[in-house]
């Protein structure tokens, strides 16, 4: 249970995670073990709530932390060991409060309040990168020359890529590994010399194709598996493909339809059901003045919850996984959400090994929380806070956030 999952054992929901086990809710994240809620990490251990951290242990609700170990509540953290916020604290302080967080509710709140003005007092570095060089967008690692490029590694001469990894020369794509030479695609997996194609894995000079498995030079296909010198699911000789697509190229020329993507016309889903709300915000009447689908909720679909959620998950029954729950989140205007989910054995088990409590809000409210805590995918112009050199971020100048250079930044952080 969710998106984008690579060489995962034990994880569930959660989206764009790769070489982890045991852990729910995260995204963006590569080699997480027992960890719960977290945004942008890696290599993290046994802890919850972490946003853009790296080499983390038995911690929780910190950013931009690094290489610590018992963390609560901490910001910009190096090689740590024992703090709350920011400041030091005995093992017994650290035990009470992290209890606290976990069953007290109004405990929670405040000093979430805390947090979130402690996150404000500390400069933040204008992008995030590592072991990246001449890049500009944001969460890239192990990367050279990607511009306007955001949560990449492993990529070199790319632009307008979103969510991938472990590729080089790919220009407008999105969650795509191992792709060289490509052109606008999407979910693709070893592709290469590909352009305007969907879902095409261990391939090579593709067009227009969608779902097509171990094939090549082929056009306009569909679900083929193992195939070479089609068009249209038909096949051809290697001289009459050649023949016919040199004509069916010069045509489409002509008439404009040939160097884009498929039309949004030809997708099966909704606006607000894709990656694009996320980043890119409309409206419903937005969304269908300019001619994309939307799905509206279906408020006949929604019932009742069935049973009380206890707040310590020491109280929770083990016949929770029958029950039918009912998201109690609420969108910009008050409205709940009223979704309904269930709690499933693996995910009980989990939250009762890491106590945390069962979560109030479904899947789907979960996921945008955390979509919130990343930055746009937008550049904006603006200056160092200490230094007044010129940036490129995707820190908007109205933001409050104190934004440094990468120079500035180390050396106030280090």
């Amino acid at each position: 249970m969710g998106s984008s999952f690579v060489e995962n054992e034990d994880c569930y929901y959660g989206d764009w995670v790769w070489h982890s086990k045991d852990s729910v809710d995260n995204d963006m994240c590569q080699r997480l073990e027992k960890c719960y809620f977290c945004t942008g990490c890696d290599d993290c251990y046994n802890s919850s709530y972490l946003d853009n951290c790296m080499n983390m242990n038995f911690s929780y609700l910190c950013f931009d932390c690094r290489g610590s170990n018992n963390l609560i509540g901490c910001v910009s953290l190096r090689k740590k060991e024992y703090m709350i916020l920011n400041k030091p604290a005995s093992r017994k302080d650290f035990q009470q409060t992290l209890d606290k967080l976990h069953h007290d509710t109004n405990f929670r709140k405040n000093f979430q309040k805390k947090y979130k003005a402690l996150k404000l007092h500390i400069p933040v570095k204008y992008f995030w990168e590592k072991n990246s060089e001449n890049c500009t967008g944001n969460y890239i690692v192990n990367s050279k020359n990607a511009h306007h490029s955001y949560n990449v590694t492993n990529v070199e001469d790319v632009r307008y890529l979103y969510e991938s990894g472990e590729g080089k020369d790919i220009m407008d794509a999105m969650r795509v590994a191992g792709a060289e030479m490509c052109y606008e695609i999407a979910a693709i997996v070893n592709l290469k010399f590909g352009k305007f194609s969907n879902l095409c894995y261990q391939s090579s000079n593709l067009e227009y194709c969608d779902n097509c498995q171990s094939s090549h030079d082929s056009f306009g296909c569909m679900s083929l598996k193992n195939n070479r010198y089609c068009i249209l699911n038909k096949q051809y000789s290697k001289e009459e493909y050649e023949k016919t697509m040199k004509r069916i190229k010069e045509h489409m020329e002509k008439t404009g339809e040939y160097g884009e993507f498929f039309p949004m016309s030809l997708s099966p889903y909704g606006y607000n059901e894709t990656k694009a709300q996320e980043f890119f915000p409309l409206t419903r009447e937005q969304a269908l003045a300019k001619g994309f689908k939307w799905k509206d909720t279906d408020l006949k679909n929604h019932r009742k919850q069935t049973c009380k959620i206890p707040k310590n998950i020491a109280d929770v029954p083990d016949n929770i996984t029958k029950e039918i729950l009912a998201c109690t989140a609420q969108d910009n205007a008050g409205q709940p959400c009223g979704r309904n989910y269930k709690i499933i054995p693996q995910e009980l088990k989990f939250y009762r090994a890491q106590n945390l409590p069962i979560p109030e809000k479904c899947p789907n409210c979960r996921h945008k929380e955390r979509a919130t805590l990343q930055n746009p995918h937008k550049l904006y112009a603006r200056t160092c806070a200490k230094c007044a050199a010129p940036l490129q971020t995707t820190y908007a100048p109205d933001r409050p956030e104190i934004v440094y250079c990468g120079k500035c930044y180390l050396e106030t952080i280090y």
